[in-house]
């Protein structure tokens, strides 16, 4: 499967991503991009409506939808979405409502608890954001294979965290044959070698900066260290996720 190639985000957050992994700040952006267009114009589309009212959002993007500030636009999605809700709910209620016994009452709350869930097993941006990742990633191993100049500035950028790193690996042979295949695996894996160094010993700078024989000393740029670190681990886009969420 070819994807459609992303060549000037993916320089950019390459060259201007020098302590972050260059994935989570792709991703990010598409993110915030994605919030912007449903609270934008497009929920007077009548097809985004649809779109809203058949998926919405999963719990994390209807959190992020909330704050952002306009009230109107969720206001409209919300109410159709509720609409649509009732409507695939009504049978089920008036199961519900009309229990006159433990078994029919059991069936009832299966039946509403289907159609719940049903209702919250997707989301447009996740969907989105998901198309995006794989366009970035393919994107990634692309220019790696084909500009000498992005395989040096990969190497010096922020590199790739530990939860999009075997994403890469896995999106190579489609970008990649032979041995270019080969040695783009060995060189990625060297290259995250020495993004963990980095990152192992600019949180243990924080750690002796704070100590009193420190006090004064330069923080060589390791203020935020320990926050790296876990981005390193996890990912940026991960960190406020609520429990449950993959």
């Amino acid at each position: 499967m070819k994807y459609k190639l992303e060549t000037i985000p993916v320089w950019d957050a390459v060259e201007h991503s020098t302590k972050t992994c260059i994935i989570c700040h792709l991703m990010e952006q598409s993110e915030a991009r994605k919030i912007e267009f449903y609270l934008g114009n497009s929920v007077m589309n009548p097809e985004t409506r649809v779109r809203v009212n058949s998926r919405g959002f999963c719990v994390h993007h209807y959190r992020l939808l909330t704050e952002g500030g306009k009230p109107l636009s969720l206001g409209l999605m919300a109410h159709t979405r509720l609409q649509e809700t009732a409507r695939q709910l009504e049978k089920a209620l008036n199961a519900l409502k009309a229990s006159s016994s433990p078994r029919s009452a059991r069936k009832a709350a299966k039946q509403m608890q289907e159609v719940l869930a049903g209702r919250e097993k997707d989301c447009l941006i996740c969907e989105g954001m998901q198309d995006n990742l794989n366009r970035y990633l393919y994107t990634t191993v692309h220019l790696w294979g084909s500009d000498e100049e992005f395989r040096t500035a990969l190497r010096d950028s922020g590199g790739v965290c530990f939860h999009h790193l075997p994403l890469l690996t896995q999106m190579a042979p489609e970008a990649l044959s032979g041995d270019q295949l080969a040695v783009f695996c060995r060189e990625l894996g060297a290259y995250a070698e020495a993004w963990l160094q980095r990152a192992v010993d600019e949180v243990h700078w924080l750690t002796q900066r704070n100590k009193s024989q420190y006090a004064g000393s330069d923080w060589k740029g390791c203020e935020q260290a320990h926050v790296r670190a876990v981005v390193m681990e996890i990912g940026s886009g991960r960190i406020h996720e609520p429990p449950g969420r993959k």
